[in-house]
């Protein structure tokens, strides 16, 4: 009875951890001014390529077992940094949508919302799709596929965007660029 409540206890406690992680929660404030600084640079092409199906069967039909193996790791470590990378800009975004909610503007207010939300939800799929990243490294043969990641970054991009360019049309660019 102890061992379950202990499990239950450790259990709510790790839940209430992701989902502050999740919310932007433990994340340092970032100067909306200096936000591209802050922001990495994801290449989605590298990444689509790199958790690409089709790609991994090339590779396991023309590497021996043994390479296939080490290349893959490799590969779903370097696809784990991307996500890295995607997960991280989702929470600077995500501090940026949660001000420019409360703006008097609607139209900022509601891209702010817009970006909050698909930022959040960014933040769930990629440890999500982390989670499925590693387990593939354990398990070699296991078929999980981290979908959905590129197009919440770039619909969370696209928001990002037009806040920037409602909020500061001179700097609109930048995180356009950035993103």
């Amino acid at each position: 009875m102890t061992g379950t409540l202990i499990l239950v206890v450790c259990a709510a406690l790790a839940l209430l951890f992701f989902l502050l992680k999740v919310r932007g929660y433990g994340a340092p404030p970032v100067d909306e001014s200096r936000l591209v600084e802050h922001l990495l640079s994801v290449d989605l092409d590298a990444f689509r390529n790199l958790v690409d199906p089709e790609e991994e069967q090339f590779l396991r039909a023309h590497l021996s077992p043994p390479e296939f193996r080490a290349i893959q790791r490799q590969r779903l470590r370097a696809a784990v940094d991307y996500i890295a990378g995607v997960s991280h800009n989702a929470a600077l975004l995500l501090q940026l949508g949660q001000a420019a909610r409360h703006s008097p503007d609607a139209r900022v207010a509601k891209a702010g919302r817009h970006l909050v939300d698909d930022a959040v939800r960014l933040r769930l799929y990629s440890l999500v799709a982390a989670s499925k990243l590693y387990a593939r490294m354990a398990f070699p043969g296991t078929v999980l596929e981290p979908a959905g990641i590129v197009d919440h970054y770039q619909s969370m991009s696209n928001w990002a965007a037009l806040l920037g360019r409602l909020q500061n049309p001179a700097k609109a660019a930048l995180l356009s660029k950035a993103l």
